[in-house]
């Protein structure tokens, strides 16, 4: 069993998002800020994150959101966590509970790096009042007994 192991908050504010539409497809361009509090990690997107959205003309979209973090490690260390998130969703698919994607991790922390820069990860993008909740799962996780 996947086991949850952080939540990122992420908060929009529309006014800032830039869009583009044309008959070839269209291109959303999405500022945002957030946060996790985690037994991992707790922190605070640093300026410049965004998530990239394009669309081509069979409305296939990709997602892909790319933020920092600066906040402090398990052992109470203060470290930088990056995060590449990307999913993919058709029209099909637009009105799931929550968007399936993969993210990816590079850390200055030697806990976090040695945990999170693996490919072990997946996670849920789900729409909240304001922006998004992002839940990272650990799929390799397994139930010590």
């Amino acid at each position: 069993m996947d086991k949850l192991i952080m939540t990122f908050q992420i908060f929009i504010d529309n006014s800032q998002i830039t869009d583009l539409n044309g008959e070839y497809g269209s291109v959303s361009m999405i500022p945002f800020t957030g946060k996790v509090e985690s037994d991992l990690f707790t922190g605070t997107i640093l300026p410049g994150a965004a998530d990239v959205q394009v669309e081509n003309v069979a409305g296939s979209r990709h997602m892909c959101a790319k933020y920092m973090f600066k906040g402090r490690d398990s052992e109470g260390t203060e470290c930088y966590l990056f995060v590449e998130n990307n999913g993919y969703f058709t029209s099909a698919n637009k009105q799931d509970l929550y968007l399936q994607a993969c993210p990816r991790f590079i850390s200055d922390s030697h806990v976090l790096g040695a945990y999170l820069c693996q490919t072990r990860f997946r996670s849920e993008v789900q729409g909240t009042d304001g922006g998004v909740e992002i839940r990272i799962y650990d799929v390799l996780w397994e139930k010590k007994e």
